[in-house]
């Protein structure tokens, strides 16, 4: 393969890359004879168009999905023969298409950014303390009931009922501050229950202790970007007794109906028809995977313990497109949470410009620990296989509701997708190998909580 690497700036690399005139010959060939069967032109029978005609409708320079699929594939040649190792996606040169020549070689050219050949240590044998969780029964008998709601049924509660945590109210309610209305703060017959914690923060607890049919008063502060319908932050309700600050909204509120859910009983005849022996096995059950929630989120506390400890031991400086990939990988995270709750971009008040401005520092650590545990991995010589890949499949397919064929579909269809996939998980691959390899000091979630105060009181 015919081609040249220059280097630039820092990480930056130049490949020149020149496709042989035989194989441009060839790829316009086969080209034009899969058109002439798709375009229909009156006066000619389907695949009898002549080519001098064709080419006519059809420049060659109008073909632009084959010369992309055509720098693709010379660009990965490109990088297997050379050696080197994108850090993110490529710059491909598509004005070189204007200047093609079916009598001459295609050249084009493509610069990109490449992982820094970097060798890393003191990642083996870190130390950290780690809890050791216990589920209470109590924890067991909320889980329990939770796994009942589902089952139950409601009850509406007569109208000098107090409402209390747990109930499910109905209401109307319309918010002002200042005298003004607020914008998207009024509702007709709006069903919340009482201590989920759904509503601004400190809402839910002013209804505790109102019945139906009672006007009565709401005051809580606006969370942040109130005005942008962008829920990012829930605060307490601020200030002392009879305190107003500037940000503190007032709701007028009326109650319209108020209900309970009444559970089934815990039988043994309920659990068997949920496929289990007996609700001493069912109790089992759920103490086990409460159990086994703790342990997890443990790990995944500890894992970015051990992230942010490469970041701050390790001087790296990641290349300017690795942290562009980063911000719209977190972009594009955003978009879904939104269409996901199923609000439209539109009125979610997202602004994607201010978002990478504000998000830009956060990626540069993110791409640093990316870059870290991607050069950890190479070091240990870890690699995705299919088995790995057909894993981040099912758990696509699960997280966004498609089926799995259609997710592999499109990431094996956009590079930059695909790449990304890749070296997230080789970077988890990393990470679980330095953590079965850490050292534990475990603590009673009594020390644990002991140990966290501390730390927090040295902080202050």
């Amino acid at each position: 393969m015919d081609y040249q690497l220059e280097e630039l700036e820092g990480l930056r690399r130049k490949l020149k890359i020149k496709v042989p005139q035989n194989i441009v010959l060839q790829k316009i060939e086969f080209a034009y004879r899969e058109l002439n069967k798709q375009i229909s032109m009156p006066g000619f029978r389907p695949g009898k168009i002549p080519r001098s005609i064709l080419e006519k409708q059809v420049p060659l320079q109008a073909m632009t999905q084959m010369w992309q699929d055509l720098m693709q594939e010379y660009y990965n040649q490109a990088l297997t023969e050379s050696g080197i190792v994108p850090a993110g996606p490529p710059e491909i040169d598509h004005s070189d298409i204007e200047e093609i020549d079916r009598e001459k070689p295609f050249t084009f050219s493509v610069t990109l950014d490449i992982k820094p050949q970097l060798q890393f240590k003191n990642y083996k044998g870190l130390k950290f303390p780690k809890t050791e969780f216990k589920v209470t029964d109590e924890e067991v008998d909320f889980a329990i009931r939770q796994h009942l709601e589902p089952f139950g049924s409601m009850e509406i509660l007569p109208p000098d009922h107090a409402v209390g945590v747990g109930d499910f109210v109905i209401m109307d309610f319309e918010g002002s501050m200042h005298g003004e209305v607020l914008e998207g703060s009024k509702a007709s017959g709006y069903e919340v229950r009482v201590g989920q914690k759904k509503m601004i923060a400190g809402f839910e607890d002013q209804l505790v202790g109102h019945k139906q049919g009672e006007p009565f008063e709401v005051k809580v502060q606006l969370p942040m970007d109130w005005n942008k319908k962008m829920r990012r932050v829930s605060m307490p309700i601020p200030g002392k007794d009879g305190e107003e600050l500037p940000d503190t909204a007032t709701f007028q509120v009326q109650i319209k109906q108020v209900k309970k859910l009444n559970l089934p009983e815990l039988t043994d005849e309920f659990v068997q028809a949920q496929g289990e022996e007996s609700v001493a096995s069912f109790r089992r059950k759920v103490k086990t995977d409460l159990q086994a929630q703790k342990e997890h989120l443990e790990e995944m506390h500890i894992k970015q313990d051990i992230f942010d400890y490469l970041v701050k031991q390790h001087d790296v400086d990641p290349p300017g497109s690795l942290v562009d990939q980063e911000i719209r990988f977190m972009i594009d995270g955003m978009k879904f949470q939104i269409q996901q709750s199923g609000m439209s971009l539109e009125n979610s008040g997202f602004e994607e410009e201010k978002a990478k401005e504000e998000w830009r520092e956060r990626a540069v650590y993110n791409s640093k620990g990316y870059m870290i545990l991607d050069g950890i991995a190479r070091q240990e010589k870890l690699n995705v296989t299919q088995s790995d890949l057909e894993g981040e499949y099912e758990r696509l397919s699960q997280q966004t509701g498609k089926p799995v064929e259609d997710v592999r579909k499109t990431l094996m269809a956009n590079q930059e997708h695909l790449n990304q996939t890749t070296s997230r998980i080789l970077g988890q691959k990393a990470l679980n190998l330095i953590y079965s390899q850490c050292e534990f000091e475990f603590l009673s979630e009594e020390e644990a909580r002991t140990r966290a105060q501390s730390r927090k009181q040295e902080q202050e």
